[in-house]
């Protein structure tokens, strides 16, 4: 059987689970709550690099293109404008809230499609993956919910 520290960092590295499952796992097996929120976060944070570099190489524009059409295409072209005023805070907001497929992945993702400066992005994603992992990690403890 694997080490469960292993296995949180696997869960953090994961893109379904990312960070916030692991932290719910690592703390379901009794592991030291703030192991568990660095092993999390470092996890979480060391994958949005290796997905900028895959969806560079694999031309993901190009490929959202012929999925998912000109007409999409172009309304992502159109409103890119608009949401240039507001990119870094939408991606914040977006990373930040602790729901399903609202995290590192799918940042990454919305900004290669955005064709958002990645280093930029790479600090907002990052900054909303602390953000998350945050509310997630004071929830489970108790502390947002009044419960201790």
């Amino acid at each position: 059987m694997l080490n469960p520290y292993i296995i949180t960092t696997l869960l953090g590295l994961m893109p379904i689970s990312e960070g916030r499952g692991a932290i719910i796992y690592g703390l379901s097996t009794g592991l030291n709550p703030y192991y568990i929120f660095t092993i999390s976060l470092v996890a979480n944070i060391t994958i949005i690099p290796i997905l900028f570099s895959i969806l560079k190489q694999t031309h993901f524009m190009q490929l959202t293109h012929r999925i998912l059409g000109k007409r999409i295409s172009s309304l992502i072209e159109k409103n890119k404008e608009r949401f240039e005023l507001y990119e870094e805070l939408a991606l914040l907001t977006f990373v930040a809230i602790p729901l399903p497929g609202t995290g590192a992945y799918t940042g990454a993702i919305l900004a290669s499609v955005l064709d958002l400066n990645r280093k930029k992005s790479f600090f907002i994603i990052t900054l909303g993956i602390v953000i998350a992992l945050t509310i997630v990690f004071l929830s489970t403890q108790g502390i947002l919910l009044g419960i201790k």
